[in-house]
């Protein structure tokens, strides 16, 4: 009759084989091939172990458990290796690291596979049968109690890593991490209970464990997806992405040794050997002595870096070392030198110019004759133009040069200032307003801006008599502004650019009017949606009340904010003054 005890290995090794199976199908995960030779390996263990309980004591029973005993520590280096895999310390089990480490347990698989019963590993056999099978009970040999005294240590330091793994923030692995531990934990208590002699002296019940830890591992892979996400990925990545950066990083310690710098770090400081040297050596070759007298913006063989110094902290937030951040920026500060002059020249030369093509125009027009007077308004025309296009360049480049200023006041206030200047300047224009939202708390300057340039484009492009009306209301901790005029609509080709947000020689705004609406609210967090039908445009601004969406009052300007343009008819077509109009 087939014991219990044989019907728990044959169990074993059916779900060690299930998991060695899972493990090839995914062995491209990070510790799959490790996992998978390690249940193979625990497998063939079990398996001997069931084979060594039907053969009858003698020479070759001895042989049996010498070989099983081996099999086990050589599962114990798949074990760790499979952690350090796991954990991300590793992505092999070939480094000289690991190597050192479990060259003891492969010393001692041999001794156990060559000669089983060397005095030195094992203090007397003893041989017994009893209704599970034939047992062996060793006796603790001096080279055995240190080899099971550094085993007890592999595995506390093994579940270290895997817990500490998790207490670091890699919460997503909890469950997986959980059940591994309790798996192997399984087996480290049966081998204490093994010494102590429980159930009876030389019974296998690590391996019989094998079954409850098997079970645990299956948990871990079937519900917990050891085998396809493991925090090693997340571990691998981070240094992929610290490697790959464009930037220089240097993490130094709190003794002020480099202990970690990427490849860009290297090259930017000119040498490869960083890691291990003190900070201070390496400072050397920008000409300073510390972090702390690093500036922020340094140059070395001709090239511009800008550097950026900050802590790194431990969970409790102990500063435990500090981070060096180096950004080579020539190219750009070659590029803020050229729109510096350029900036210049639209500011001066520009402006100067068209002066005297103004001057000109009005000779022309003093003539009398009806083609030079013609002559000299298209002049004055187009040279108005284009001075207005320089001066509000250049009131884009003041406005968006400063930072934004946030205060509270009241939008009526800033309808009627915006509105009442307007109206007078175009007094055959009909300008109504409706303020339902009381105060806002943004940036006065800047939504006074954007609103000005939104009703101006309305009332200069609509038409000889526009009908211009300004609706303001609160929506969702917003203020929306919505200007609607009696005009053509703006052509799909001045908004277009803005949706995407570039320019193209065959795809550009014929002006500055919405790249500064759109500039103004992206500034103020807030998004500009153009739409267009039969009756005329409107432009809404959706700005966001920082009393609402941000108590401190700290204004985050956003990489890019919403455009967007709905029309009821295609205005790409539409090119004569009547028709359509630019964004002025």
């Amino acid at each position: 009759m087939v014991s219990a005890t044989m019907l728990v290995l044959a169990g074993t090794v059916g779900l060690l084989l299930v998991l060695t199976a899972v493990a090839w199908r995914n062995r491209q995960e990070p510790g799959a091939r490790v996992f998978g030779l390690m249940q193979a390996t625990a497998a063939v263990w079990a398996g001997l172990t069931a084979v060594g309980l039907a053969t009858p004591p003698g020479p070759m029973r001895v042989r049996i458990w010498g070989v099983t005993t081996g099999l086990s520590l050589l599962v114990i280096v798949l074990w760790l290796g499979f952690i350090l895999n796991y954990t991300g310390r590793e992505t092999g089990v070939v480094s000289w690291k690991f190597g050192l480490v479990s060259a003891p347990l492969f010393a001692g698989a041999v001794a156990y596979f060559v000669a089983p019963a060397w005095p030195a590993l094992v203090g007397r056999l003893e041989q017994t049968t009893v209704p599970a099978g034939t047992l062996v009970d060793a006796g603790v040999g001096p080279v055995g109690g240190v080899l099971g005294l550094y085993i007890y240590l592999v595995f506390g330091a093994g579940l270290v890593l895997v817990l500490l793994t998790v207490l670091r923030g890699e919460r997503l692995f909890a469950g997986q991490a959980a059940a591994f531990v309790l798996g192997t934990l399984m087996t480290v208590v049966a081998s204490i209970l093994v010494i102590a002699g429980v159930p009876a002296d030389g019974y296998p019940l690590i391996q019989v464990a094998l079954a409850g830890q098997s079970l645990l591992w299956g948990y871990a892979v079937f519900r917990q997806r050891l085998m396809e996400a493991v925090p090693a990925l997340a571990r691998i990545g981070e240094r992929a992405v610290v490697d790959e950066l464009d930037d220089g990083v240097l993490v130094v310690d709190d003794g002020g040794t480099v202990v970690r710098a990427n490849p860009r770090a290297r090259a930017h400081l000119g040498r490869d050997d960083l890691v291990g040297r003190q900070v201070e050596t390496v400072l050397d070759r920008v000409g300073v002595s510390s972090l702390a007298a690093l500036p922020a913006r340094f140059q070395r063989q001709g090239r511009t870096y800008q550097a950026k110094v900050s802590a790194v902290t431990n969970r409790r937030g102990e500063p435990i070392g500090r981070a060096l951040v180096v950004r080579e920026v020539t190219r750009l500060v070659r590029r803020q030198q050229r729109l510096e002059v350029l900036n210049r020249v639209l500011r001066h030369n520009l402006r100067n110019d068209m002066n005297v093509v103004l001057a000109v125009g009005d000779r022309l027009r003093e003539r009398g004759d009806e083609d030079l007077v013609a002559l000299g308004e298209k002049l004055d025309r187009t040279a108005a133009g284009l001075t207005t296009v320089s001066e509000k360049a250049i009131e884009i480049d003041r406005i968006f040069d400063e930072s934004v200023t946030v205060d509270r006041f009241p939008l009526d206030d800033l309808v009627d200032e915006v509105v009442s200047t307007l109206a007078d300047q175009h007094p055959d224009a009909t300008v109504t307003t409706a303020v339902t939202a009381g105060e806002i708390r943004t940036d006065y300057r800047l939504l006074s801006l954007v609103l000005t340039e939104v009703v101006e484009n309305a009332l200069v492009h609509a038409g000889e008599a526009p009908d211009v009306r300004a609706e303001v209301s609160r929506a969702d901790g917003h203020v929306e502004v919505a200007v609607s005029d009696d005009g053509p609509g703006i052509p799909s080709a001045e908004t277009d650019p803005l949706s995407v947000g570039t320019e193209t020689d065959l795809r550009h705004a014929s002006s500055l009017g919405l790249w500064l609406v759109n500039w103004g609210t992206q500034s103020l967090g807030g998004s500009v949606e153009v739409a267009t039908t039969a009756a005329g445009s409107t432009v809404t601004l959706s700005v966001p009340d920082l009393a609402e969406t941000d108590p401190e009052g700290v204004a985050v300007e956003p990489d890019s904010a919403p455009f967007s343009m709905r029309s009821d008819g295609d205005l790409s077509d539409r090119s004569s003054p009547s028709a359509g109009r630019p964004g002025s």
